[in-house]
């Protein structure tokens, strides 16, 4: 028996349907999480480690009413990347995180048009003024894409008090009136 949450939210966008991430999602996630392309993340993991990150994924959303969408292309019900809210223990802050996990599928502008969704949810249905990416230095995808989103350095942010987190940096996003 596979369980569902029945009052998380999907979001529309002209070519994604974002859900939340469930069971059906960790195998691919777990694929992705074991790839040398999560390098910016903490990854490679290893399969154990993948399988309760994504555990945690899922429990995320019981635990805060919010979480990281899996990316479905319009039509199709299989994930492709994910994007959402984050606070696990530690973080400082609300983060809006994003991935695709395929880099065939990079390039296309889903990540960016996932992010404006989830950040107007977030915006919207939470009543949240800000929101934070934190993103390894080297990761120069992510920058381009938090400044394509309106991002700006936000040098005296905290990180989050985690193991490796060192030099990481944050992009604040514009407020909910500049978004």
């Amino acid at each position: 028996m596979t369980l569902r949450h029945a009052d998380t939210p999907v979001l529309e966008t002209e070519r994604l349907r974002l859900r939340a991430f469930d069971a059906r999602d960790v195998a691919r996630g777990v694929n992705y999480l074991t790839q040398v392309r999560t390098v910016y993340m903490g990854g490679p993991y290893s399969r154990a480690a993948a399988w309760d990150h994504c555990a945690g994924l899922i429990g995320h959303w019981a635990i805060h009413g919010f979480g990281l969408f899996v990316l479905c292309l319009e039509g199709d019900d299989q994930a492709i990347g994910d994007c959402g809210l984050l606070m696990p223990g530690g973080y400082p802050e609300i983060e809006l995180g994003w991935g695709i996990w395929d880099p065939a599928l990079e390039g296309r502008g889903y990540a960016r048009e996932a992010a404006r969704a989830v950040r107007a949810h977030a915006y919207g249905t939470f009543g949240l003024s800000t929101l934070v990416s934190y993103i390894d230095p080297e990761n120069a995808r992510s920058i381009a894409l938090a400044e394509r989103l309106g991002c700006t350095l936000d040098a005296g942010a905290a990180i989050p008090d985690l193991p490796g987190w060192t030099g990481t940096i944050v992009y604040r996003h514009p407020a909910p009136e500049a978004a």
